[in-house]
Protein backbone atom coordinates (compact mmCIF):
# COMPACT_ATOMS: atom_id res chain seq x y z
CA UNK A 1 0.00 0.00 0.00
CA UNK A 2 1.15 3.59 -0.55
CA UNK A 3 1.35 6.17 1.77
CA UNK A 4 1.45 9.98 1.36
CA UNK A 5 3.50 12.05 4.20
CA UNK A 6 1.48 15.19 4.39
CA UNK A 7 2.14 18.52 6.09
CA UNK A 8 0.10 21.62 6.37
CA UNK A 9 1.47 25.20 7.17
CA UNK A 10 -1.99 27.49 8.79
CA UNK A 11 -2.52 30.93 9.73
CA UNK A 12 -2.90 29.71 12.98
CA UNK A 13 -3.94 27.02 15.44
CA UNK A 14 -7.87 26.61 14.54
CA UNK A 15 -9.01 24.78 11.86
CA UNK A 16 -12.27 26.72 12.22
CA UNK A 17 -10.88 30.55 12.03
CA UNK A 18 -7.51 29.86 10.65
CA UNK A 19 -6.72 28.52 7.39
CA UNK A 20 -3.81 26.34 5.37
CA UNK A 21 -0.74 28.46 3.42
CA UNK A 22 0.84 25.90 2.22
CA UNK A 23 0.36 22.07 1.32
CA UNK A 24 3.45 19.83 1.37
CA UNK A 25 3.19 16.32 0.46
CA UNK A 26 5.48 13.30 -0.39
CA UNK A 27 4.07 9.97 -2.21
CA UNK A 28 6.04 6.68 -1.04
CA UNK A 29 5.29 3.23 -3.01
CA UNK A 30 5.14 -0.03 -0.09
CA UNK A 31 8.75 -0.55 -0.19
CA UNK A 32 9.50 3.29 0.84
CA UNK A 33 11.04 4.91 -2.64
CA UNK A 34 9.69 8.18 -3.50
CA UNK A 35 6.69 8.29 -6.49
CA UNK A 36 6.11 12.12 -6.37
CA UNK A 37 5.69 15.29 -4.55
CA UNK A 38 2.92 18.27 -4.22
CA UNK A 39 4.19 21.58 -2.85
CA UNK A 40 2.10 24.06 -3.17
CA UNK A 41 1.37 28.03 -1.33
CA UNK A 42 -2.35 28.89 -0.99
CA UNK A 43 -3.77 32.40 -0.49
CA UNK A 44 -6.03 32.90 2.66
CA UNK A 45 -9.48 34.22 1.62
CA UNK A 46 -10.94 34.78 5.55
CA UNK A 47 -7.71 35.09 7.74
CA UNK A 48 -4.45 36.48 7.79
CA UNK A 49 -0.36 35.57 7.82
CA UNK A 50 0.50 37.44 11.31
CA UNK A 51 3.56 38.89 11.87
CA UNK A 52 4.54 35.26 13.98
CA UNK A 53 4.00 33.00 11.49
CA UNK A 54 5.68 34.26 8.63
CA UNK A 55 8.44 34.71 10.88
CA UNK A 56 7.64 30.75 12.10
CA UNK A 57 7.43 29.74 8.16
CA UNK A 58 8.78 32.21 5.83
CA UNK A 59 5.51 33.01 4.52
CA UNK A 60 4.43 36.48 4.27
CA UNK A 61 0.56 37.79 2.64
CA UNK A 62 2.58 39.99 0.41
CA UNK A 63 4.01 36.15 -0.92
CA UNK A 64 0.75 34.67 -0.92
CA UNK A 65 -1.33 37.16 -3.35
CA UNK A 66 -0.78 35.21 -6.74
CA UNK A 67 -1.57 31.86 -5.52
CA UNK A 68 -4.25 30.11 -5.97
CA UNK A 69 -7.12 29.95 -3.21
CA UNK A 70 -7.76 26.49 -1.49
CA UNK A 71 -11.47 25.63 -3.35
CA UNK A 72 -8.52 25.56 -6.37
CA UNK A 73 -6.36 23.36 -4.91
CA UNK A 74 -7.68 21.24 -2.69
CA UNK A 75 -9.38 18.65 -5.46
CA UNK A 76 -5.60 18.47 -7.11
CA UNK A 77 -4.56 17.24 -3.50
CA UNK A 78 -7.25 14.74 -2.54
CA UNK A 79 -6.50 13.39 -6.06
CA UNK A 80 -2.78 12.89 -4.74
CA UNK A 81 -3.18 11.43 -1.91
CA UNK A 82 -6.63 8.87 -3.00
CA UNK A 83 -6.34 5.33 -2.00
CA UNK A 84 -3.13 6.04 0.29
CA UNK A 85 -2.37 5.50 3.99
CA UNK A 86 -1.82 9.36 5.29
CA UNK A 87 1.34 9.96 7.51
CA UNK A 88 1.21 12.99 9.70
CA UNK A 89 3.13 14.45 12.40
CA UNK A 90 0.47 15.32 15.17
CA UNK A 91 -1.62 14.07 12.77
CA UNK A 92 -5.13 15.39 14.24
CA UNK A 93 -4.17 18.69 14.13
CA UNK A 94 -3.71 18.72 9.94
CA UNK A 95 -6.26 16.67 9.69
CA UNK A 96 -8.61 18.84 11.42
CA UNK A 97 -7.73 21.68 8.97
CA UNK A 98 -7.82 19.16 5.86
CA UNK A 99 -11.47 18.32 7.05
CA UNK A 100 -12.34 21.73 7.78
CA UNK A 101 -11.35 22.64 4.32
CA UNK A 102 -13.70 19.97 2.45
CA UNK A 103 -16.20 21.19 4.39
CA UNK A 104 -15.31 24.72 2.85
CA UNK A 105 -14.94 23.52 -0.80
CA UNK A 106 -18.24 21.92 -0.34
CA UNK A 107 -16.62 18.27 -1.13
CA UNK A 108 -19.07 15.88 -0.20
CA UNK A 109 -18.71 11.93 -0.48
CA UNK A 110 -14.52 11.82 0.01
CA UNK A 111 -12.79 8.74 0.73
CA UNK A 112 -12.15 7.72 4.29
CA UNK A 113 -8.88 8.61 5.15
CA UNK A 114 -6.27 6.16 6.91
CA UNK A 115 -4.09 7.89 9.21
CA UNK A 116 -0.86 6.66 11.03
CA UNK A 117 0.07 9.95 13.67
CA UNK A 118 4.50 9.61 14.15
CA UNK A 119 3.54 11.40 16.73
CA UNK A 120 1.96 9.22 18.90
CA UNK A 121 3.74 6.29 17.76
CA UNK A 122 6.93 7.82 18.21
CA UNK A 123 6.33 8.64 21.97
CA UNK A 124 5.29 4.55 22.50
CA UNK A 125 8.00 3.43 20.62
CA UNK A 126 11.15 6.10 20.88
CA UNK A 127 12.80 7.40 24.00
CA UNK A 128 13.57 11.40 23.66
CA UNK A 129 13.77 14.67 25.80
CA UNK A 130 11.20 16.24 22.60
CA UNK A 131 8.77 14.36 19.96
CA UNK A 132 8.85 18.16 18.21
CA UNK A 133 9.87 17.82 14.80
CA UNK A 134 12.34 20.13 14.46
CA UNK A 135 14.13 18.40 17.73
CA UNK A 136 13.40 14.88 16.13
CA UNK A 137 15.41 15.85 12.61
CA UNK A 138 18.59 15.99 14.52
CA UNK A 139 18.41 12.06 15.10
CA UNK A 140 17.95 11.37 11.82
CA UNK A 141 20.84 14.10 10.41
CA UNK A 142 18.19 15.76 8.35
CA UNK A 143 19.70 19.25 7.71
CA UNK A 144 16.72 21.32 6.89
CA UNK A 145 14.78 24.43 7.76
CA UNK A 146 11.62 23.83 10.12
CA UNK A 147 8.14 24.73 9.79
CA UNK A 148 8.03 24.46 5.79
CA UNK A 149 5.43 22.03 4.64
CA UNK A 150 7.57 19.93 2.34
CA UNK A 151 11.05 19.81 4.38
CA UNK A 152 8.84 18.66 7.61
CA UNK A 153 7.43 15.82 4.97
CA UNK A 154 10.68 14.49 4.24
CA UNK A 155 11.38 14.68 8.76
CA UNK A 156 8.02 12.68 8.92
CA UNK A 157 8.82 10.39 6.61
CA UNK A 158 12.18 9.28 8.07
CA UNK A 159 10.93 9.25 11.22
CA UNK A 160 8.09 6.81 10.32
CA UNK A 161 10.12 4.42 7.72
CA UNK A 162 12.07 4.51 11.27
CA UNK A 163 9.14 3.41 12.94
CA UNK A 164 7.33 0.96 10.83
CA UNK A 165 12.10 -0.84 11.32
CA UNK A 166 10.90 -0.51 15.20
CA UNK A 167 7.34 -1.59 14.95
CA UNK A 168 8.00 -4.82 12.05
CA UNK A 169 11.38 -5.69 12.04
CA UNK A 170 10.70 -8.96 9.83
CA UNK A 171 8.46 -6.50 7.50
CA UNK A 172 8.53 -2.55 6.40
CA UNK A 173 5.51 -2.55 6.11
CA UNK A 174 2.02 -3.70 7.76
CA UNK A 175 0.09 -5.43 5.82
CA UNK A 176 -3.67 -3.65 3.87
CA UNK A 177 -5.59 -5.49 6.93
CA UNK A 178 -3.22 -4.07 9.68
CA UNK A 179 -3.82 -0.64 8.65
CA UNK A 180 -7.70 -0.86 8.48
CA UNK A 181 -7.66 -2.66 11.51
CA UNK A 182 -5.49 -0.25 13.56
CA UNK A 183 -5.34 3.16 11.67
CA UNK A 184 -8.37 3.91 10.72
CA UNK A 185 -9.37 7.66 11.10
CA UNK A 186 -13.09 7.13 10.97
CA UNK A 187 -13.39 4.33 13.19
CA UNK A 188 -16.56 1.67 12.93
CA UNK A 189 -19.60 3.19 14.22
CA UNK A 190 -23.09 2.72 15.65
CA UNK A 191 -25.79 5.20 15.09
CA UNK A 192 -26.74 6.93 18.30
CA UNK A 193 -30.03 8.46 19.98
CA UNK A 194 -29.55 12.41 19.24
CA UNK A 195 -29.84 12.94 23.33
CA UNK A 196 -29.27 15.62 26.53
CA UNK A 197 -25.78 14.56 26.93
CA UNK A 198 -24.57 14.44 23.42
CA UNK A 199 -26.55 18.00 22.46
CA UNK A 200 -24.08 19.15 25.46
CA UNK A 201 -20.92 17.46 24.76
CA UNK A 202 -21.37 18.12 21.10
CA UNK A 203 -22.42 22.46 21.52
CA UNK A 204 -26.24 21.96 20.00
CA UNK A 205 -29.45 23.54 20.66
CA UNK A 206 -31.37 20.93 23.33
CA UNK A 207 -34.93 21.26 22.35
CA UNK A 208 -34.66 22.37 18.72
CA UNK A 209 -35.14 19.80 15.46
CA UNK A 210 -31.42 19.59 14.09
CA UNK A 211 -31.15 20.06 10.91
CA UNK A 212 -28.57 19.59 7.57
CA UNK A 213 -28.00 21.93 4.78
CA UNK A 214 -26.80 20.80 1.54
CA UNK A 215 -26.24 23.37 -1.55
CA UNK A 216 -27.72 21.87 -4.71
CA UNK A 217 -25.98 22.69 -8.29
CA UNK A 218 -28.74 24.73 -8.75
CA UNK A 219 -27.24 27.08 -5.79
CA UNK A 220 -30.79 26.06 -3.77
CA UNK A 221 -30.21 24.83 0.04
CA UNK A 222 -32.10 22.08 0.71
CA UNK A 223 -33.28 21.24 4.12
CA UNK A 224 -32.83 17.63 6.30
CA UNK A 225 -33.87 16.70 9.60
CA UNK A 226 -30.80 14.78 11.64
CA UNK A 227 -32.42 11.42 13.10
CA UNK A 228 -28.84 10.20 14.60
CA UNK A 229 -25.44 11.16 15.36
CA UNK A 230 -22.05 9.50 15.88
CA UNK A 231 -19.06 10.76 16.81
CA UNK A 232 -16.23 8.91 14.95
CA UNK A 233 -13.24 11.08 15.72
CA UNK A 234 -11.87 13.24 18.59
CA UNK A 235 -9.71 16.18 18.25
CA UNK A 236 -8.40 19.13 20.27
CA UNK A 237 -10.29 21.31 17.83
CA UNK A 238 -14.24 19.40 18.29
CA UNK A 239 -15.45 15.99 16.79
CA UNK A 240 -16.01 14.26 13.46
CA UNK A 241 -19.30 13.00 13.34
CA UNK A 242 -21.58 10.82 10.86
CA UNK A 243 -25.01 12.55 11.15
CA UNK A 244 -27.85 9.97 9.39
CA UNK A 245 -30.67 12.25 8.01
CA UNK A 246 -33.94 11.39 7.67
CA UNK A 247 -33.74 9.84 4.50
CA UNK A 248 -31.52 7.28 5.84
CA UNK A 249 -28.78 9.20 4.32
CA UNK A 250 -25.09 8.70 6.02
CA UNK A 251 -22.50 12.59 6.18
CA UNK A 252 -19.22 12.85 7.68
CA UNK A 253 -19.29 16.74 9.46
CA UNK A 254 -17.41 18.12 11.54
CA UNK A 255 -18.99 19.09 14.88
CA UNK A 256 -18.72 22.99 14.70
CA UNK A 257 -19.73 23.18 11.23
CA UNK A 258 -23.05 21.15 11.87
CA UNK A 259 -23.62 23.55 15.13
CA UNK A 260 -23.25 26.51 12.51
CA UNK A 261 -26.01 24.99 10.28
CA UNK A 262 -28.15 25.50 13.51
CA UNK A 263 -28.05 29.04 13.72
CA UNK A 264 -31.03 30.84 12.41
CA UNK A 265 -29.07 32.87 9.74
CA UNK A 266 -27.15 30.12 8.87
CA UNK A 267 -28.49 30.54 4.76
CA UNK A 268 -28.58 33.58 4.90
CA UNK A 269 -24.53 33.74 6.21
CA UNK A 270 -23.51 31.25 3.52
CA UNK A 271 -24.95 32.91 0.85
CA UNK A 272 -23.04 36.53 1.59
CA UNK A 273 -20.19 33.98 1.82
CA UNK A 274 -20.74 33.17 -1.66
CA UNK A 275 -21.58 36.86 -2.65
CA UNK A 276 -18.66 37.38 -1.38
CA UNK A 277 -16.64 34.67 -3.37
CA UNK A 278 -17.95 36.42 -6.98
Amino acid sequence: MSYVVFDFETTGLSAQKNEIIQIGAIKFDENHQEIARFNQLVKPTRSYVSTTISNLTGISQRSLLDQPVITDVLPEFLTFIKNSLLVAHNAPFDVSFLYQAMIDCRIQNAEHFQVYDTLTQAKKWMKAKSYKLEDLKDYFECDVRSHDAINDCVVTALLYQHLQEIEHPKKAVSTDKNYSEQLSLFTAYQDEGIDDGLRRKLGLPMTKTLMYFHLTKEKVWERFEITQISITQIYSSGYSLCITLFNQEKINIHSDFLVQMQKKNFISEMQKEESKEK
